[in-house]
């Protein structure tokens, strides 16, 4: 099995101060989702219940433009972008990503934020491999580039007025997991919280799990994940 860490788990792609506490394993990451020009909505609104996370969703993000001037003179190698916004503003991103050695590209059209921008019909191409991020409720069968998507990924699940994951998202996005995969897409495992559910993943016919709210809520299981991981990216430092 595989893993990486889900959108802004690791910030903007290089770690959070707290994450200094623990001896978490260089997995892949992914960014926290920005969008073409700064958006300053909730900076952090979440709340630990037993084996679940809610939080107030949102795209407060310090804007594209600033992320590149930032971070993109560093190693940006097993890095994965998360991008959201309207088809022009998608493509406009894409197009200056590709000058940068970075993993992929995550399109995130799954935000309640973004959901007027649904329909990018003329994807620009990248030489970068693409990665779709959803709700368990979407429609992918709206989107005319899903040839183009190497893989699905499922954001948390709207709930409360905001977005749960962890225990609670199982049932909704594994069954969409399912689906996705018995329609012969690759899509990556998510709210995993141990290793029987590990198990569980594989067993539906995943090879990658994204590592989110499990942070938060066992993080010495992720610790425990460095032992069962086949990326090797060396001791980078995950802090800031």
């Amino acid at each position: 099995m595989k893993y990486f860490y889900s959108a802004s788990v690791m910030g903007y792609g290089f770690g959070r101060k707290w994450h200094k506490r623990y001896n978490f394993p260089n997995f892949p990451r992914v960014t926290k989702t920005l969008t073409l020009n700064r958006r300053i909505r909730y900076p952090f609104l979440v709340f630990k219940y037993k084996n679940s996370v809610w939080n107030k969703v949102s795209l407060h993000n310090i804007g594209f433009f600033e992320w590149f001037k930032r971070y993109s003179s560093r190693d940006l190698s097993n890095i994965t972008v998360s991008i959201a916004g309207t088809g022009d503003e998608i493509n406009r991103m894409i197009s200056i990503l590709d000058c940068l050695d970075i993993m992929g590209i995550e399109i995130n059209i799954s935000c309640p934020n973004v959901f007027h921008y649904n329909k990018i019909i003329n994807l620009t191409n990248s030489r970068h491999d693409l990665y779709l991020k959803i709700a368990c409720d979407t429609d992918i069968y709206s989107y005319n580039f899903l040839d183009r998507i190497k893989e699905f990924r499922l954001n948390s699940v709207k709930m409360y007025s905001g977005g749960v994951s962890g225990k609670i998202a199982q049932e909704y996005n594994w069954s969409t997991i399912k689906y996705l995969i018995d329609q012969g897409f690759d899509a990556a495992g998510c709210s995993c919280l141990n290793f029987d559910d590990v198990q569980k993943l594989a067993d539906i016919g995943c090879t990658n799990i994204g590592i989110g709210s499990t942070i938060l809520i066992d993080p010495i299981f992720v610790e425990s994940l460095r032992f069962s991981n086949i990326y090797d990216f060396g001791e980078k430092a995950l802090s800031l």
